[in-house]
């Protein structure tokens, strides 16, 4: 293509930002705010001439919510309609570093930096025109980069091979930003045609490998009778006739016999639902894999109304507390032989999928449940429409009555199942731990919530003071003094988040601790009740809590261990009422670690465990830490969305950027946790390995790290 250079923009030229649509100046010079779902604002080089082709547009854009997807747009002379769009990869630091191939006749070019309402930040943009050897040179600088960074796995499932780069420089290009940087979302036709697609030598190898399976295990398809030409059931016998793997037969319901062999499984279909063609042989892989496994499950997606697949469900590992909430495995599941012949037959032999999952998670200890990280089940948009995935509260009763578990079990509004666990009749005591310095406006507002709206009385607050100076503050622990339910604990020592915790910790009477920043506020009355109504329940040792921003956006929905770069919030910045990924964010379930913003835990537990570890964690992730070292004892975290409160995040402690000293001490820590937890940030159980690891947004991911069997 041509290029136009005019001589005076050889040199990156400074561009002016305006607002175009849907934004707004925030207040402050490089501030911004988005008041839609697509905020424009146009970049005007100096003259208003903008180049041809080949150009490098450089930037820093930091967005504090809304989508982290971002766009250019270039408009061509004569047609406001006829836009080219470009994705634009920004760094985690916020820099935008881009080659764009301008189209012929570009008028204007547009910034689109993010999707939905939010506030972001815009530092200095330029663009300069490039020549071939200088664009040829920031091409190969960043594929090298990319090269040297990410495992040979990762390039090759992003689609980043040696001959790509020499076949299609641009597209290597366009992977290696998309490995660099956050990226726009990868819609779902997009992410299936690079990572779910089946080809003749996937297909020969699949069949090779079928051949070598010894004792290969056997499927029995429990799929309910009905008329042979009903369109639903048509559609799943031809999906089946399509497999590849041929140990399988197809019965009803109410005429299996289980002969309780543990090589054979068992999967019950709903008509209408379609397997991918490999579904079967890669369950049965599975299953000889993993001798242990009784139990197996798949992602699945939903067809629309044109056949063709949507809406993807990506689930997490086995999670008892989210299948009490709901049914998120669906019918995407196998149960082997054994466990199923061990349970109960109901009379009228109709089985209900939620409440034969919960069963089986019932007779089968959690090693025991696999879970293969690819959608290989298809179900009909109806069945979403119909709350076919959704519970089903009276299994769930029902399961927690055989479980020997005093419950009540309510219906929510979206079609899921809240549970309200009875306390002990002696109820413990809570040991509410506040660290602060200082800090006055918040901490009142904090201790104040606790006494006035807590329903549950059996609990005593320790404010520890670590060495506050304001005249104010003093008055108030002074005024305090004598409160049969407070008291003020001194830490006369420097600031060690951990340290303080432990401090406090080992000097309460409670059996169960509660850890409180002094800037959150209750919400809701039963916050305390809730999260120990969970940590009663066997086998629990952490549960955390659902936290706000003060305009009512989600701080904190639990948290994920690896993506992101270390740990990171869950849903942050959503709106408060937004259910979030598969409702993810409305539903009591396990995760990995939570914020000690609000964490609840067993003295004896947290004791045994030494505590937070205040050498190596003194400020940052000493709550993360702690919550991988309770499962690593083999005690859950779980957390609640019904126990809510406010949270004015880092008030005391101030941000970690705030000097050199604070930012060497977290990137010490950030090193430490990398270096204790690296198996568990190469994946979160909670969190699938097919969803965005540059950043925990569920998204898609650009290179999912899933193991094919037939590849290896």
């Amino acid at each position: 293509m041509p290029q136009r250079i005019p001589a005076l923009t050889r040199r990156p030229a400074r561009l002016t930002i305006r607002p175009v649509s849907q934004v707004e100046p925030g207040g402050e010079p490089t501030l911004w705010r988005s008041l839609g779902e697509r905020p424009w604002l146009e970049c005007v080089p100096p003259g208003g001439q903008i180049p041809e082709g080949w150009v490098h547009l450089q930037g820093r854009l930091l967005r504090k919510s809304g989508s982290w997807a971002a766009f250019a747009h270039a408009e061509t002379a004569g047609d406001s309609d006829a836009v080219a769009t470009f994705e634009l990869p920004v760094s985690f630091k916020g820099t935008i570093n881009e080659l764009l191939l301008l189209p012929e006749g570009v008028t204007r070019l547009f910034l689109e930096p993010m999707q939905g309402p939010g506030e972001f930040e815009l530092g200095e943009f330029t663009l300069k025109p490039v020549g071939t050897v200088e664009r040829y040179r920031r091409m190969y600088k960043r594929i090298l980069a990319m090269y040297y960074k990410h495992p040979r796995r990762r390039r090759k499932m992003a689609g980043l091979h040696s001959r790509t780069v020499l076949g299609n420089l641009t597209d290597a290009y366009g992977i290696a930003g998309r490995l660099r940087c956050h990226t726009p979302s990868l819609p779902y036709d997009r992410w299936l045609a690079s990572f779910d697609q089946l080809t003749d030598r996937d297909i020969a190898a699949i069949s090779r490998d079928i051949s070598r399976l010894r004792r290969p295990p056997r499927f029995v398809i429990l799929l309910p009778r009905g008329d042979r030409d009903d369109p639903a059931r048509r559609a799943t016998m031809d999906s089946l006739a399509r497999q590849l793997y041929p140990h399988y037969e197809v019965v009803s319901p109410d005429a299996w016999r289980s002969d309780g062999h543990p090589d054979t499984w068992f999967v019950l279909a709903t008509p209408g639902m379609l397997l991918r063609p490999h579904a079967l042989y890669w369950i049965a892989r599975a299953a000889r894999d993993n001798r242990r496994w009784r139990l197996i499950y798949a992602d699945h997606d939903f067809l629309d109304h044109d056949g063709q697949r949507c809406d993807p469900v990506f689930k997490p590992d086995w999670s008892p507390e989210l299948l009490r909430s709901t049914n998120y495995i669906g019918h995407a599941a196998a149960i082997r032989g054994d466990v199923l012949k061990s349970m109960d037959r109901p009379a009228d032999a109709e089985w209900d999928i939620h409440g034969l999952l919960l069963r089986a998670g019932e007779l089968i200890p959690r090693y025991a449940v696999g879970h293969v990280h690819a959608p290989l089940f298809h179900l009909p948009r109806t069945c979403l429409e119909h709350g076919g995935t959704a519970g089903n509260p009276a299994q769930v009763a029902a399961h927690l009555a055989r479980s020997g578990v005093r419950a009540k079990v309510e219906p929510t509004r979206r079609g899921h199942c809240r549970i309200r666990y009875a306390l002990p009749e002696k109820p413990p005591l809570v040991s509410i731990i506040i660290p602060t310095r200082d800090g006055l406006p918040v901490l009142r507002t904090c201790v104040e919530s606790v006494l006035e709206k807590t329903a549950y009385r059996a609990f005593e607050i320790r404010i520890v003071d670590n060495q506050s100076r304001e005249p104010e503050t003093l008055d108030y622990f002074a005024a305090l003094r004598g409160h049969p339910r407070v008291r003020v604990m001194p830490y006369p020592h420097p600031f060690n988040f951990s340290a303080i915790n432990n401090h406090a910790a080992w000097n309460c009477d409670g059996t169960v601790l509660c850890l409180l920043n002094n800037d959150t506020e209750v919400i809701a009355p039963d916050w305390l009740e809730e999260m120990l109504g969970h940590l009663v329940q066997p086998g629990v040792g952490v549960v955390g809590a659902k936290l706000y921003y003060t305009d009512g956006r989600v701080q904190h929905a639990g948290d994920v261990v690896g993506p992101g770069g270390c740990a990171n919030h869950l849903h942050p910045c959503i709106a408060g009422d937004d259910p979030g990924y598969c409702d993810r964010a409305i539903l009591a379930q396990d995760l990995s670690a939570v914020t000690a913003a609000c964490m609840l835990t067993w003295k004896d537990v947290y004791t045994r465990l030494g505590g937070f570890d205040a050498m190596h964690l003194p400020v940052a992730f000493n709550d993360v830490d702690y919550c991988l070292r309770v499962r690593q004892a083999g005690m859950r975290v779980i957390w609640t969305p019904y126990a809510e409160l406010y949270h004015h995040e880092s008030y005391s402690r101030g941000s970690d950027t705030a000097s050199p000293e604070r930012q060497a001490q977290a990137r010490a820590e950030v090193k430490f946790m990398r270096s204790r937890w690296k198996r568990v940030m190469r994946h979160d159980p909670f969190y699938n390995p097919n969803l965005n690891y540059a950043r925990p947004d569920f998204t898609l991911n650009v290179a999912p790290l899933v193991d094919k069997p037939w590849m290896r």
